[in-house]
């Protein structure tokens, strides 16, 4: 029953595969437009909360719970790490209207150099997180989140960098198919 079983995953596995590669080009340019504003809306809130809200993030760097999330916490370390999370927030709000924009777009060139850009940034970010976590103890198994998040967002634009074709990358205003 297993093997049965077994063959019948991999055969809709197969199947998926299929219908992703013969889809048509505008089904795909559709498809790229979707990860364009899902990325989009969702680094505007969380570069925002980032932003706003550092303590909320700064568990993932190694801030015990105390109680409390101090907004202007007293010890220098946490202070500092404030700070570049602050940083790392404004650059996601400024990616997230990057990303809006390159949507809007129907130039191929800029819309295929941003997916390869962007693959090449989150399978880096995936990289260093999967590292981080493996050889540092202050690291708590919530990251476990962030390094599926980036590596699903690697393979999504990888997908794209590695498989579409260039009509694709086209905007929806250049359908062809």
């Amino acid at each position: 029953f297993k093997e049965g079983k077994s063959i019948w995953v991999c055969a809709l596995q197969v199947s998926a595969m299929k219908a992703l590669l013969e889809a048509s080009t505008s089904e795909q340019k559709q498809r790229l437009n979707i990860l364009f504003t899902i990325h989009s809306s969702v680094a505007a809130v969380f570069g925002m909360g980032a932003f706003i809200l550092p303590h909320a993030f700064s568990f993932f760097l190694g801030e015990e719970w105390h109680g409390s999330w101090r907004w202007n916490p007293d010890e220098g370390q946490v202070k500092i790490t404030h700070v570049i999370i602050r940083l790392y927030g404004a650059l996601i709000v400024g990616q997230s209207m990057i990303v809006w924009a390159v949507k809007q777009t129907d130039d191929g060139h800029v819309r295929r150099a941003i997916v390869r850009a962007y693959f090449v940034v989150f399978s880096l970010t995936f990289l260093a997180l999967l590292r981080a976590h493996m050889t540092d103890a202050t690291w708590h198994g919530m990251n476990w989140v962030n390094i599926l998040l980036f590596g699903c967002l690697a393979a999504f634009y990888g997908w794209f960098c590695m498989v579409q074709p260039p009509p694709v990358f086209e905007g929806l205003g250049k359908v062809t198919n």
